[in-house]
């Protein structure tokens, strides 16, 4: 019974015209380059009968091969149930369906009212400058409804939204906006909320945020999938603060040269990394995270992590918003640089260490008290010897052995 008055009560827009969607398909055959690609233009209304007219403008055409499909909104909405079963239809359509508010020779499209769910289940979501989401409550059609009936209709519908919103991996945030707004009225979302929310999601279909169980400890596994590819980014406690590993997809020909972890937008190398390993265009890379860069995540609106050529001009990895606390309460809940009791070195004059050697080449050219902070920001690293006169640091793992020995000076943590 509620189905029928949903199909024939609900509407998202004022009374509709007789035309409904135009619709017009345009096949990209650029092999062998890329697959062919579809590219569909829906503007208009949206009325009963349209998610047919799509269907068949889509099977009037040659789909053999055809990878992606594009389809660019320009619609003021309409009907709320055709507009819910146009995108039951584009998110069965067998390729990549990428959907994009407005074009380049369309700077003032809208994509407004119903027409957001139509939008919102293809895989990747666009919006061009100067384009608009629009939102606002649905509306009847039927004014004749009684109280208790329009109440059951609306938190019948309002079901079927939740979930059809959260199917499509949208944040809940929009159906608590949409609940909001008068069906008289209509609220323009910023971009910011549109990413926020996961209405626009560019070239990432998902993004999560879980704990996990590593080896008996719980870490923060990161996940993204995007259509560049899926990367993880996996951070974890140790005894000296926040660690992590993060697992990447490479693009051909990728090289490695600096790695970085992403706040906001703004990217930061980190100094102590080392690839575990590269297998089936993946890289993995185990690294520290310094102190500050720890801080500032713990406030951060985006957080990721990315590969940088040697050149520093090319790289590969991700970032994603933060959308809960668990970023802040994984790194708040590792040992901090005040929790971590101070050592300090202990010089010894005229004495060598001999082996216990952390490194085949030592380090040139630095000072006594340079090669002591060196040591001090490793945890393997336990003591040094120095060779005075050529500026020789040799990091120790222990002290094995002393041996006295004029122009070398060393020191042992404590």
């Amino acid at each position: 019974m509620y189905l029928l008055f949903l199909i024939f009560c609900v509407t998202l827009m004022a009374p509709a015209s007789s035309w409904g969607m135009d619709f017009s398909i345009e096949r990209l055959d650029l092999r062998p380059i890329r697959q062919p690609t579809l590219h569909i233009t829906a503007t208009g209304e949206i009325q009963a009968g349209d998610t047919e007219k799509l269907k068949a403008s889509i099977e009037g055409v040659d789909v053999s091969d055809v990878r992606d499909v594009l389809i660019i909104f320009d619609s003021p909405g309409g009907s709320l149930m055709e507009s819910l079963n146009m995108g039951d239809y584009i998110a069965d359509i067998p390729a990549i369906v990428s959907a994009q508010v407005g074009a380049t020779d369309m700077p003032d499209a809208i994509c407004a009212s119903a027409c957001v769910y139509a939008y919102i289940a293809a895989d990747y979501r666009y919006i061009s400058n100067g384009a608009r989401i629009g939102i606002h409550r649905f509306g009847f059609t039927n004014t004749d409804l009684d109280g208790n009936e329009g109440a059951a209709i609306g938190q019948a519908v309002s079901g079927v939204l939740s979930e059809y919103i959260r199917s499509h991996r949208v944040e809940p945030d929009l159906f608590e906006a949409v609940s909001l707004i008068d069906h008289n009225d209509i609220l323009w979302v910023s971009q910011s909320d549109l990413e926020k929310w996961r209405v626009v999601t560019n070239g990432i279909y998902d993004e999560q945020a879980s704990y996990i169980n590593l080896n008996g400890k719980i870490a923060l596994r990161m996940k993204q999938v995007a259509v560049t590819g899926d990367s993880f980014l996996t951070l974890f406690c140790t005894e000296t603060g926040v660690a992590g590993v993060a697992d990447l997809h490479e693009p051909e020909l990728a090289a490695y040269g600096s790695f970085d972890l992403g706040i906001n937008d703004a990217w930061f190398p980190v100094d102590r990394w080392d690839v575990l390993d590269r297998l089936d265009m993946r890289g993995k890379v185990v690294f520290d995270m310094p102190f500050s860069i720890a801080q500032a995540a713990m406030r951060a609106e985006k957080f990721g992590a990315r590969i940088v050529s040697p050149g520093g001009d090319i790289f590969f990895g991700f970032q994603q918003i933060i959308r809960d606390g668990l970023l802040n309460e994984m790194i708040r809940s590792c040992p901090t640089q005040n929790q971590i009791a101070v050592r300090t070195m202990i010089d010894q004059h005229a004495t060598d260490y001999p082996g216990a050697d952390l490194t085949t080449d030592g380090i040139r050219d630095v000072s006594f008290a340079q090669c002591k902070a060196i040591c001090m920001e490793y945890e393997q690293c336990n003591a040094v010897s120095y060779v005075q006169k050529r500026l020789w640091c040799w990091p120790k793992s222990g002290v094995e052995r002393q041996r006295p020995t004029a122009g070398v000076i060393s020191a042992f943590k404590r």
